[in-house]
């Protein structure tokens, strides 16, 4: 109990004690109408007594069977004095019966620099305890030994030819299958792989290429030493190899950095035709967005089970996703795009992964849009707000933040990708494009390889705009649902305008511009007018000369909506 309830003994103790809980009630719904912006400003870090700065891994594989061996070298700086030990993420074997799963990784030593240290390993972590007090500042450095089979995350399987490949498949959280990792996107790190595998396979990572070498082996099974290094903080959702027999392709560089393909050698032609369009819509993000953060761009066929995966300068396409017709140019571009949005600009926790996906699927849109004109864009928003309305009426209660979410996978929804992308474009339309843009490159400036948190991009973008944005991202981010908007229209002949009468018949109420076009005989419009939508219900004047053939609400697709309107009859004064 606090000393202000023992001592509530007078004669106004009623009134004290209403008084404080009404400064109680006051406060409480305060925080919960403000919650949804400052909730997430005021995150805790995932890791909050220390950060790894590198990793270094040397893997080993081979073809006798699918059991990797596994050295991590891990630079760790702790950020508070007297850490008294740390945890990293590793899935060990599940059971100890003859029975229990023959996958995991099983840790054989830990050192400390030089020095043999104790540690604990469970099915999910291994823990490594601290004799000696750390300081705030200090780096140190730990070795960790392992071996297993990877249960997911590096997926040992064959590709459509029947040929062995291994390719790393990390996202959401499965690095830590093969990889002894702070596995969440808040801790970045630089990284190298330095991979053992037999001669007949090429290998791809992260970074710049600096060492392959043959080696001597005692049985003469021909095994090289391929090692990649990236120089760049990266979360461990895009740390991977790829290790197949691949046809590889230098399409030259861009301002000194190495853009590859990297397809299966019986998809040689198809897989170059396809991915050399990834010269073009890298120079437009670049020019758009701002400066490329990686060594080399290399687009690579794999294993993956998504259809393409934003792996930090190495891109894995799903196998089948190529055709030598050029069918997937937009997800080429999507994938491109997370190379600023997701790798680059990392979200700070995953309830935020929106600034991920929505930017990949709307700056794809936004590229196609350059290539192939307005059409192209209404035409994709159209099909994308399909997709969101129908997603709405199966998850009525969604919001694109949402922070309870615990299966990840639940994340991959459309209100990630295509209302995200939605919200995006709205947003441009708020602030005005030229506003939008400053804004955009301003958040990659200032959060390029880092982290940001929903919050982090409304601040820059009301900064770019000068406009106070907390409705707008309140409005679509933190509510769920859409304007869903019934009404009719008729002419009057007397007064020479139209009457629209609208009314937003979802639960909550949204406040956005909205084009309002009315159509003459050809099909030209004849007015178009931009209105503010804020009430529940609202009537509309348009002033027009003639009678027209139709009224459209949202003709250029800039509003996410649903709209059911009718045409009454012709009214008279």
């Amino acid at each position: 109990m606090s000393n202000v309830q023992l001592t509530m003994f007078d004669g106004n103790r009623m009134v004290r004690i209403m008084q404080f809980w009404l400064i109680v009630l006051i406060g409480t719904l305060q925080a919960f109408i403000q919650a949804p912006i400052q909730l997430f400003a005021q995150t805790k870090p995932y890791n909050q007594h220390f950060d790894v700065l590198n990793y270094t891994f040397r893997l080993a594989l081979n073809d006798r069977n699918d059991e990797i061996q596994g050295e991590a070298t891990i630079d760790v700086a702790f950020k508070t004095d007297g850490v008294k030990g740390f945890q990293l993420d590793l899935i060990g074997k599940i059971g100890k019966s003859p029975t229990a799963s023959t996958s995991g990784m099983t840790v054989l030593s830990v050192k400390e620099g030089f020095k043999v240290v104790p540690f604990s390993q469970d099915s999910i972590h291994i823990t490594i305890p601290i004799p000696t007090a750390t300081k705030a500042q200090e780096r140190r450095q730990y070795t960790v030994t392992y071996k297993g089979v990877p249960a997911d995350g590096l997926i040992i399987s064959k590709n459509k030819f029947g040929e062995r490949t291994f390719f790393g498949d990390n996202w959401a959280t499965r690095a830590r299958h093969w990889l002894p990792t702070v596995d969440h996107p808040s801790d970045k790190a630089t990284c190298e792989f330095l991979v053992t595998a037999p001669q007949h396979y090429q290998v791809i990572a992260n970074g710049l290429l600096v060492e392959e070498t043959d080696l001597d082996s005692a049985n003469g099974d021909g095994m090289r030493l391929t090692h990649w290094r990236e120089s760049v903080p990266i979360p461990t959702k895009v740390m991977v190899i790829g290790v197949a027999r691949f046809a590889v392709q230098h399409l030259g560089d861009y301002r000194g950095k190495p853009l590859q393909s990297w397809v299966f050698p019986k998809d040689r032609v198809a897989g170059f035709y396809d991915y050399a369009q990834a010269v073009n819509i890298l120079e437009f993000f670049e020019r758009q967005i701002g400066e490329f953060a990686y060594e080399k761009l290399a687009n690579v066929q794999s294993k993956t089970r998504f259809g393409g995966m934003e792996n930090a300068s190495a891109i894995f396409y799903s196998e089948t996703a190529l055709d030598g017709k050029r069918s997937n140019e937009g997800l080429l571009a999507h994938e491109i795009a997370h190379q600023w949005f997701g790798d680059a600009v990392s979200e700070t926790d995953w309830c935020h992964i929106w600034l991920s996906e929505s930017f990949a699927t709307y700056f794809a849109d936004v590229y196609l849009e350059y290539i192939y004109g307005r059409d192209r864009m209404v035409e994709n928003m159209q099909r994308e707000r399909g997709t969101v309305i129908r997603y709405a009426r199966q998850h009525p209660a969604a919001t694109i933040v949402d922070s309870t979410v615990k299966n990840l996978n639940e994340l991959l929804n459309a209100n990630s990708y295509q209302k995200g992308a939605w919200v995006l474009h709205m947003l441009r339309r708020v602030m005005g494009n030229d506003a939008f843009w400053n804004g955009i490159r301003a958040y990659y400036k200032q959060f390029k390889n880092g982290n940001a948190a929903t919050e982090d991009f409304k601040r820059v973008m009301e900064e770019a705009s000068g406009k106070d944005l907390t409705w707008f991202f309140r409005e679509w981010l933190f509510q769920s649902g859409y304007p869903k908007l019934a009404g009719a229209w008729s002419y009057d002949s007397t007064s020479k305008s139209v009457k629209l009468s609208l009314r937003q018949t979802q639960e909550g109420l949204f406040d956005m511009p909205m084009d309002i076009g009315v159509y003459a005989e050809g099909g030209s419009p004849s007015v178009m007018k931009t209105v503010r939508l804020n009430q529940r219900e609202q009537i509309i004047l348009l002033p027009i000369e003639s009678k027209p053939l139709s009224v459209i609400i949202d003709p250029n697709a800039w509003l996410l909506c649903e709209v059911e309107l009718k045409k009454s009859e012709v009214s008279q004064k």
